[in-house]
């Protein structure tokens, strides 16, 4: 089953060139999965709260063909592969700018038992609820490529967590990581105007939570711009790159 649903834009959700942002492309990936998820009985809330499970997202694979431009009118189709591995799936999109596909990109998930922090076992008849499409594959059905963290970065900044970071399990929700990233990039390849970066692979770790103090390291891989996002501690959380 593809589920196909549709966003109205907010302002905030283009740079100053009129171009639909990456954040807003992740904003919009995120929500349709979730649209799909309490269209099959699978809410996040509900079902977190109720069952102490969770679908926890592990990677996110973007490419951009063509940033969709302000007043244009987005559709998003999404689908799951159904079981990719015993504890998991991965989640496809399409992104769709007045009819014409803009964006492509896949995600993978886990199912985690939040009582005890470990994945658990993917229920077959949840997985069908979804009506999965296993021969319907983005990026010629290539395996995620793994990021390559380098031995020394070339910068690094103290990212001061907010209340407004965190979600309804307690963790720093995974969309702001990439914000986090933005603040260690140099000018010009930060997804302004300039050099908005069209492909990002995003890799989570560790979840930071509350009471953890998070820093940003950047450095310059070639065309890569690589980002890691570690804890005070120096546990790494999230591994970014873009291009």
């Amino acid at each position: 089953m593809v589920f196909t649903t549709e966003f109205s834009p907010l302002l905030e959700d283009y740079d100053k060139n009129e171009r639909l942002t990456m954040a807003a492309i992740l904003q919009y990936f995120e929500n349709a999965g979730s649209r799909h998820s309490d269209a099959a009985a699978d809410s996040a809330i509900k079902v977190s709260e109720t069952l102490g499970v969770a679908w926890v997202l592990t990677d996110w694979k973007i490419c951009v063909s063509e940033f969709p431009r302000y007043g244009q009118k987005i559709k998003v189709e999404t689908w799951s592969e159904g079981l990719t591995s015993p504890f998991g799936t991965s989640r496809n999109f399409y992104l769709y700018a007045d009819g014409a596909l803009a964006v492509e990109g896949t995600s993978k998930w886990v199912r985690l038992d939040l009582k005890t922090g470990r994945p658990m076992k993917v229920e077959a008849d949840l997985l069908d609820r979804y009506g999965p499409e296993p021969g319907k594959k983005v990026f010629g059905g290539e395996k995620l490529e793994k990021i390559s963290l380098p031995e020394a970065f070339e910068a690094e900044k103290k990212i001061q967590l907010r209340r407004s970071d965190f979600d309804f399990n307690d963790h720093v929700h995974n969309l702001n990581y990439y914000d986090f990233a933005l603040e260690v990039l140099p000018s010009g390849t930060d997804g302004s105007p300039e050099g908005a970066a069209k492909n990002l692979r995003v890799s989570y770790k560790t979840a930071l939570k509350q009471g953890d103090e998070a820093v940003a390291k950047f450095a310059r891989d070639g065309d890569k711009n690589i980002v890691g996002i570690y804890s005070g501690a120096g546990v790494l959380a999230c591994a970014i790159e873009l291009h």
